[in-house]
């Protein structure tokens, strides 16, 4: 089965539309508009209008590409059911919602009772990474699972999965290719809401805010940045990513259902070119232009194609055992390159 594409949607319905065009658009995933946002802890992140996802919506099942609502929050302790519910089911009236990104277990349950037909899927910082973990959420009925990234690299757990999906054929498995934490991130649950508690923080009225700054947290780290301590240049090949070229072989061994594309906040330009790359399977450029590291800026790029076609088949047969292979060590000195010298590092 050729392999197909969840893709975020960016605010711009042009590129959309474009995308679905090709045919190679499974689904485009999207927050709720407004104070219907429950795609983070914090509301009024989102400047989507109600009438603006409606036509995204409406535009996808024109094209027949399926629509995939982001729940995808770690805690929904305090949430009003009762409103959520009622945006859900007014989505769902009026343009048809096929399924709902989830990031909080607790609410699965209560999403499946209160929708029966909208598929529910895991959020990838949910951290399925086993067989037995999707076991555990079957039961609860989740139906799709977007799995932890560092699976990208397990091609025996893969292998477990897919056989299991084959035998029930009631869930689906989706790998996100570009995200960009490091291989077993220590602190890869966390630091994806450190700006926006960065931002709270600094919102707070001045009556309660604390008299020594210095003292506080998220005053003393960088929360722009991944803290990733990298030991050496290795550590950028053994990021989790997937390649345009690398989708072939997933394709060939049926690993994945769906290939999911990062991120929302990209410019159209970015998110166009890696949208052509993925939908290419072929991409000769700077990797990291696609799969951008969280550390931000670093000092070298990443030719693509000085990487072997035989990648991810290593890579997917990989036992972990770092100290004893130079392996991903090898492959960095071929591809990376100092920026604006074009050298290859030693």
């Amino acid at each position: 089965m050729k392999l197909k594409f969840s893709i975020p949607y960016n605010g711009d319905l042009t590129l959309m539309a474009w995308a679905f065009k090709t045919g190679q658009a499974a689904e485009v995933y999207f927050a709720g508009a407004g104070r219907n946002d429950h795609s983070s802890p914090y509301q009024n992140q989102n400047k989507f209008q109600e009438e603006e996802i409606l036509e995204l919506m409406a535009l996808c099942r024109k094209h027949n590409v399926k629509t995939n609502l982001l729940m995808n929050k770690g805690i929904a302790f305090t949430d009003d059911l009762k409103s959520v519910f009622q945006y859900i089911d007014s989505l769902n009236k009026t343009e048809g919602l096929t399924s709902i990104t989830v990031g909080d277990p607790a609410i699965v349950p209560f999403l499946k009772k209160a929708f029966p037909r909208i598929r529910l899927q895991t959020s990838v910082f949910m951290n399925i990474d086993s067989l037995q973990k999707i076991k555990e959420a079957l039961k609860m009925g989740v139906t799709d699972f977007c799995l932890d990234v560092s699976t990208n690299r397990k091609g025996e757990e893969l292998e477990k999965i897919r056989d299991y999906k084959n035998k029930l054929k009631n869930f689906s498995v989706k790998l996100l290719a570009n995200h960009g934490c490091y291989m077993n991130c220590f602190y890869s649950m966390r630091h994806s809401s450190w700006p926006l508690l960065k931002e709270m923080l600094e919102q707070r009225p001045a009556a309660q805010r604390p008299p020594q700054k210095r003292y506080i947290l998220g005053n003393l780290i960088d929360v722009k940045n991944c803290v990733y301590k990298k030991e050496d240049i290795a550590d950028e090949i053994k990021r989790p990513f997937i390649r345009p070229e690398d989708l072939t072989y997933y394709e060939k061994r049926g690993l994945a259902d769906v290939i999911k594309i990062a991120y929302r906040m990209d410019r159209t330009p970015v998110l166009r070119k890696k949208l052509k790359a993925y939908f290419e399977r072929s991409f000769d450029g700077d990797l990291f232009e696609l799969t951008p590291p969280n550390k931000g800026a670093i000092p070298f790029i990443c030719d693509n194609k000085s990487i072997p076609g035989t990648f991810a088949q290593k890579l997917l047969s990989c036992d972990m055992r770092c100290e004893g292979c130079d392996y991903c060590r090898l492959v960095a000195v071929k591809a990376l390159r100092k920026k604006n010298y074009g050298r290859h590092l030693a």
